[in-house]
């Protein structure tokens, strides 16, 4: 755990929530020189101490020892081309459908034209 950027995260998220520092310390019965030491990097929270201020301040205690919030996840396709995924409308799934098994009809008749000598 790295205590300067848990402390980081801890007091942006501390006022994002328009709470000072002894309004935090309070919901956790603590002292606000303890807050403080957190914010500061100069200390850490005690392992006790951890799931009651990750719920207090709405994230995981995961997130809260590695100082950062998970990131989203993304779509693969969104990811690379920056395109929301469109969805598809059930007549164009059905089209789809259609295409997929004519061509699995095709190769079937394909392979069995060429096993079966069919084709001359």
């Amino acid at each position: 755990m790295d205590n300067v950027q848990t402390g980081k995260l801890i007091a942006e998220l501390r006022r994002k929530q328009g709470l000072t520092q002894q309004q935090l310390a309070d919901k956790l019965n603590l002292s606000n020189k303890t807050i403080s030491k957190w914010e500061s990097g100069s200390g850490s929270p005690d392992i006790s101490n951890l799931p009651v201020l990750a719920e207090a301040l709405g994230i995981s205690a995961d997130e809260l020892l590695r100082g950062r919030l998970k990131e989203p996840k993304l779509d693969t396709d969104t990811h690379k081309k920056g395109v929301p995924r469109k969805e598809l409308t059930p007549r164009q799934k059905m089209e789809i459908s259609i295409v997929i098994l004519a061509a699995s009809i095709g190769a079937i008749l394909g392979i069995l034209a060429y096993n079966f000598g069919w084709l001359g």
